[in-house]
């Protein structure tokens, strides 16, 4: 064995002495080689022969940052060993950071549905809370055994969190102790990297909250912290919820089914000393991960087209369709323009959100300069149109620069077609 696979292996064993929510070897397969190559001059990483795998890339930086780790201890003081140093300088670089939504491509309402099948399989009774304004809870939980046990959870995709929305939920968090004996919180990967491990453990410690953790990517299910029952549970204001609660739950326990297909293993759950924000997985491994991984796409049978579409021109920019039905563009961003404006006009909303026309459902979210519509050959469900509102803020975030270029002079040139393609496909699981 070479000096180079031993350090391979120290670093992965190193790695899988913990569970690491974050995938390092999915980040690199999800980046490009032009944004690899480009990465390693930027970071003055020595490249001795011409690398033609993601496999060897990511074995070259993993060597890399264990070699720098360990010759300086002002970055042992910083990290917990060479795999967080190697993640978080991943993540730092311009590019490679734009595959974190990749990481998060799951709506809110799917990752309430996750959650909702886990705690059903353990005999809970979950309830959605959507038309509830008090306490601004996202799913609320109810368990016999004999006397009731009820949670309150908060669900956030990473693509939800920020700085001020994660301080908003802490507080949410706070004021919710009184309706229910326990709380937990529940997020992504992507969430858990914006947040930081660390901060997150150590917060939802202080109030008491049991923490989950889940990876869509690899269909598992994380619990990190085990909550305590609440000190501020006030059984009245809790009754007083529950007769608001819908009459059915969303989930009921099952003696027949199983809901669930996501993994989750107790033994090793609830002890946060065992989970690390990073992971780096043997080859083996992560190819029997790519192998087994679903590659069907969820809407691809009921997807026809998406259009996108310049917002005060009408004028469609981008289109993509499916195999076996193609679009007229001018004639759809026409008609749906007329539609904006006669919905105007009788004073309905001044966008037209979902029409069935001519066989097609037709869902279309509006940005402050672009539309987009999705037609289909069924109605949109609800995670649907999540991942459409959310591919419309990834799309002007990611094309800001184009899209003002566009409108200045016309030219749909400016966009790379392929890359929309991918991410539409993506996101939107078609």
């Amino acid at each position: 064995m070479s000096s180079e696979e031993k350090i391979l292996n120290n670093v992965i064993k190193k790695s899988r002495s913990k569970q690491g929510l974050f995938c390092l070897n999915c980040l690199i397969n999800r980046s490009s080689f032009q944004e690899l190559n480009e990465f390693t001059k930027k970071n003055n990483i020595f490249i001795i022969k011409e690398i033609k795998t993601k496999t060897e890339y990511l074995k070259t930086l993993a060597i890399h940052y264990y070699n720098v780790y360990n010759n300086l201890s002002e970055i042992q003081k910083k990290y917990k060993d060479s795999t967080d140093l190697m993640g978080d300088i991943l993540l730092g670089d311009e590019k490679i950071k734009e595959h974190l939504p990749e990481f998060d491509y799951i709506s809110k309402h799917e990752l309430n549905n996750i959650f909702a099948d886990y705690c059903a399989d353990l005999g809970i009774s979950v309830f959605n809370t959507e038309e509830i304004s008090d306490y601004s809870l996202d799913l609320y939980l109810t368990k016999k055994t004999p006397l009731l046990k009820t949670e309150a959870v908060f669900v956030k995709t990473g693509h939800e969190l920020s700085e001020s929305s994660y301080q908003e939920t802490l507080n949410l968090i706070e004021q919710a102790t009184s309706v229910a004996i326990w709380i937990i919180f529940v997020t992504t990967p992507a969430g858990a990297y914006k947040i930081g491990l660390n901060k997150l453990i150590s917060d939802m410690e202080n109030f008491r909250t049991w923490l989950y953790v889940i990876d869509p990517l690899h269909k598992k299910i994380y619990g990190i912290t085990k909550g305590k029952k609440s000190k501020n549970y006030d059984q009245k204001i809790s009754e007083d919820y529950i007769r608001k609660l819908p009459r059915e739950p969303i989930r009921a326990p099952s003696q027949v089914i199983k809901f669930s297909k996501y993994d989750f293993k107790e033994s090793e759950s609830y002890n946060p000393k065992n989970f690390n924000i990073f992971s780096l997985l043997p080859k083996e491994e992560f190819n029997k991960i790519l192998e087994m991984h679903d590659d069907t796409k969820k809407y691809q049978d009921i997807f026809r087209s998406l259009l996108i579409i310049d917002k005060y021109s009408g004028l469609s920019f981008f289109s993509y369709s499916s195999e076996t039905e193609s679009i007229d563009d001018v004639l759809v961003s026409g008609f749906l323009s007329a539609m904006d404006s006669f919905v105007s006009e009788i004073g309905g909303s001044a966008s037209l959100k979902e029409i069935n026309y001519k066989g097609f459902f037709i869902h279309a979210v509006y940005g402050e300069k672009v539309k987009m519509a999705l037609f289909l050959s069924q109605p949109a469900d609800q995670i649907l149109k999540d991942l459409l509102a959310y591919f419309l803020e990834q799309f002007v975030q990611s094309f800001k620069n184009e899209i003002d270029s566009f409108l200045k002079s016309g030219n749909t040139s400016v966009f790379n077609e392929s890359k929309i393609t991918k991410m539409a496909k993506d996101i939107l699981n078609i």
